[in-house]
């Protein structure tokens, strides 16, 4: 049998926060009050598609840190 994958999200530290499995979503807050769901598929353990664009865990941790936006599991 096999098992799901898990995409781990992580702060721009290392530290982990939550994971989400493959085909999951997650919830974006941004500053302005706006909030947006983004699907998320698992690619290697350090990558991941988020709405369509393919992400370095580590790299989406700190963009999101930079702009200010929080993110959680949907």
């Amino acid at each position: 049998m096999n098992k799901a994958k898990e995409i781990q999200f992580t702060d721009s530290r290392g530290k982990a926060l939550f994971s989400v499995p493959d085909g999951g979503f997650l919830r974006l807050f941004y500053g302005n009050g706006d909030d947006n769901f983004a699907l998320c598929r698992y690619v290697d353990e350090a990558h991941a598609e988020i709405d369509g664009v393919r992400h370095s865990l580590a790299e989406f941790a700190g963009k999101m840190e930079r702009n200010k936006i929080s993110y959680a599991p949907a």
